[in-house]
């Protein structure tokens, strides 16, 4: 028997929750929110779709940290309100920072054993902050830049009509607008940018400007919609299918740095994961323009560390 703990059910949570039920993975979700009534309220509301041919029966309730002591997963998506005005992520930084900290504590309390995966942001420093705990390094994973990547890879496809599966590309360093499309590793099944064009005979794409649009179209979402929550459950539902499954996939995650002489930090990096957790994070050749962009980066998210703790 699977068991998953939903940490947060405000838009992401609630559609983590709703998503994660298609994969099949797990027979009981504990959902646990500051709320109770909202944690309540989920369970029933999905509860009550389960005599529907195409919902399976899962055991969904709401639940205390206690109920979490043999989780196989426990995704952490609880956060202070955003500013629907302001869409600037390191503004939760300082609330958010004492939420992540009470709750990974709490799990700690209870297992060593769960892949916890956070989704709450600025989620580069809340995973740092989440380390702070005793509980092992490798279970603990940021869904970092695998929504950026997967951006990146749909802007490329939509410039070239292609379909974004097609694209070879990912995203490291800062979730949000310190964001380092690897312009340097990209490929279109294989063939590099030039070579593309030339046998496709595309027009050369404009690099510069997708590399200023990265983080800017997540805001598209954000001041149009009020919040954003499709996409990043989808990287969570990814993430859970392909550890529980042992697939042993790279993705682009945030976890705390050693790589570049980048240390006590966090950010994301092409990460190798499978059920134990994090296997390796490769420090990739970069060129020099992405390597001072990391740098920048890595101290953006260090000044917004320091900034928090006060």
């Amino acid at each position: 028997m699977s068991k998953l703990g939903i940490i947060g059910l405000g838009r992401v949570g609630s559609q983590v929750l709703t998503d994660v039920q298609y994969l099949n993975l797990f027979s009981e979700i504990i959902l646990i929110d500051d709320k109770e009534e909202i944690a309540s309220g989920e369970a029933l509301d999905h509860n009550h779709s389960q005599g529907l041919f195409n919902t399976a029966h899962i055991k969904v309730k709401a639940g205390d940290y206690q109920d979490l002591a043999d989780a196989d997963f426990i995704v952490i998506a609880a956060s202070v309100p955003t500013d629907t005005n302001d869409g600037d992520r390191t503004l939760l930084a300082q609330g958010n920072h004492d939420i992540i900290k009470k709750v990974t504590k709490q799990i700690a309390k209870v297992t060593q054993d769960a892949i916890i995966i956070l989704v709450s942001n600025p989620v580069d420093s809340m995973t740092y902050f989440a380390n702070q705990i005793d509980y092992p390094s490798n279970k603990i994973i940021g869904t970092g830049t695998a929504l950026e990547s997967s951006r990146f890879k749909t802007i490329i496809a939509h410039h070239y009509q292609i379909d974004p599966k097609n694209v070879e590309a990912f995203v490291i360093g800062e979730h949000g607008e310190h964001a380092i499309p690897v312009w340097s590793k990209v490929r279109i099944h294989g063939m590099p940018l030039a070579e593309y064009e030339a046998l496709s005979d595309s027009p050369k794409i404009d690099k510069a400007h997708i590399t200023s649009i990265i983080n800017e179209v997540s805001m598209d979402v954000f001041y149009q919609k009020g919040w954003t929550n499709a996409a990043i459950s989808k990287v969570t539902t990814l993430l859970i299918q392909t550890i529980a499954l042992n697939q042993r996939t790279i993705m682009p995650l945030t976890s705390i740095s050693q790589e570049y002489d980048l240390v006590d930090g966090a950010f994301s990096l092409p990460t190798l994961v499978d059920r134990s957790g994090i296997v390796q994070r490769f420090a990739i050749k970069l060129d020099d323009q992405e390597m001072q962009q990391l740098k920048e980066a890595y101290e953006y998210i260090r000044e917004t560390i320091r900034t928090s703790e006060k």
